[in-house]
């Protein structure tokens, strides 16, 4: 990236992350509040509980996605945005009812139109997900007040 955003604007993108309502009704918050890079945390109850009450599966791999995107707003250049390409998620155990899972995201490479990028969910030290995506830089939409 050339122009690197202002703080406030980035600020403001970060925050468009906690504005959608599916995260909104899961409670999901940052895990820094300072550094929302730090990655995302989800309480595992209410929404985010499956029948057998524990972690719903099909949550981990959006959340993970987040947490990828998370690493790479603060690279991307004035004007752009950065939109799933490809996503593939492993989980690799179930999370308890009570748990708070943490997802960190970590970005590998960005170039001008794809950013290669990763995450992890964590519950306390135990790893229960990974996942590796590929995010296409694109142009935000005309007029578009989410720009960072």
């Amino acid at each position: 990236m050339t122009d690197r955003p202002d703080p406030a604007a980035l600020a403001a993108r970060f925050a468009t992350v906690l504005e959608v309502p599916v995260h909104r009704a899961l409670e999901v918050r940052f895990a820094d509040p300072d550094d929302p890079t730090q990655g995302l945390l989800l309480p595992v109850r209410g929404l985010a509980l499956n029948p057998q009450r524990v972690l719903h599966g099909g949550l981990v791999p959006t959340l993970l996605d987040v947490a990828a995107y998370l690493t790479v707003v603060p690279h991307l250049r004035p004007g752009t945005n950065a939109v799933t390409h490809t996503a593939q998620a492993s989980l690799a155990r179930a999370v308890p009812e009570g748990a708070t899972v943490r997802f960190v995201g970590h970005l590998d490479r960005i170039g001008r139109t794809l950013a290669f990028c990763g995450a992890r969910a964590y519950d306390g030290d135990r790893l229960v997900a990974t996942g590796t995506l590929v995010k296409s830089i694109v142009p935000l939409p005309d007029g578009s007040a989410r720009d960072a």
